[in-house]
């Protein structure tokens, strides 16, 4: 990946982090304090209750973590290997198992996630149409000629996951790769996003704002620019899923039936090139 494509995403990024703490917060505390009978929307399924000033702090923090593995993946060029597969799966565990720390004195965290969820069977017609409407978008990208403009502009690229994929033969990269993709990124990434970092935001501002800045946000940390229009919008579309059933389970579901199919593509593709 070039460095002006880099370049690019980290201007999003930063651009992304501005429009919330330099505008909308300082924004919407005035519009609150001048016109307290403005009608902003709060409401929705996903609770903002447990919410404090000091979880402002903490998605400051998630803010600078995002900007330095930019700035990091700006200077260096890592190889992925199994290890460091693992190594970063234990990364996100641990950045995930934050959120129920900081939520579980003030409230509990089955309520606030939404845990007991008593129609998940809806999940098994939910997940899929949710999957064919994201395939549904990335052609509409596609035909736009995003891809075509990102490749004649940057030189395009695929994330290093993925190159390492299309060249490896070793089926323990291979599983972790798969392990990682389908059930640890999913789990932490909606608890992350979808749980805490969205209602913060919405907190402090509204549910509309906050669904676009997650959204955003979600599809510029994955660092290829290829995808960050399908994947802002994918973030968007699962706050609103987050909102409309009250409950983390139907994202995270969703999330994981997307990379599975991306990676089971991608493995059946290999196995075909191979033959």
């Amino acid at each position: 990946m070039s460095g002006a494509e880099y370049a690019l995403l980290g201007n999003i990024l930063l651009g992304t982090v501005v429009a919330f703490f330099g505008i909308a917060l300082p924004g919407y505390w005035l519009i609150r304090k001048w016109w307290p009978e403005s009608g902003w929307n709060l409401g929705g399924s996903v609770s903002t209750s447990p919410i404090r000033a000091l979880d402002l702090v903490v998605v400051g923090a998630f803010m600078v973590m995002y900007v330095s593995a930019w700035r990091g993946m700006l200077q260096t060029q890592v190889e992925v290997t199994t290890a460091r597969l693992v190594a970063g799966a234990l990364g996100m565990l641990l950045m995930g198992g934050l959120v129920p720390l900081l939520i579980f004195w003030r409230a509990s965290v089955v309520e606030f996630l939404g845990l007991r969820w008593e129609r998940w069977r809806q999940v098994f017609v939910i997940a899929p149409v949710f999957v064919l409407s994201i395939f549904a978008v990335m052609v509409l990208v596609y035909v736009t000629g995003w891809q075509g403009w990102v490749n004649e502009r940057f030189g395009g690229g695929s994330q290093a996951l993925v190159k390492a994929l299309e060249t490896t033969k070793d089926w323990k990269f291979m599983g972790a790769a798969l392990f990682v993709a389908v059930v640890v990124a999913p789990v932490v990434e909606e608890v992350i996003f979808r749980g805490y970092i969205y209602p913060v935001v919405k907190r402090f501002s509204e549910k509309w704002f906050a669904a676009l800045f997650s959204g955003v946000l979600f599809g510029v940390i994955h660092f290829n620019l290829a995808s960050f229009p399908v994947l802002a919008v994918m973030g968007i579309l699962l706050v609103v899923l987050y909102e409309r059933t009250g409950s983390i389970w139907p994202p995270i579901a969703c999330h994981a039936l997307f990379n599975g199919t991306q990676m089971a593509i991608m493995l059946i593709a290999k196995g075909a090139g191979a033959s």
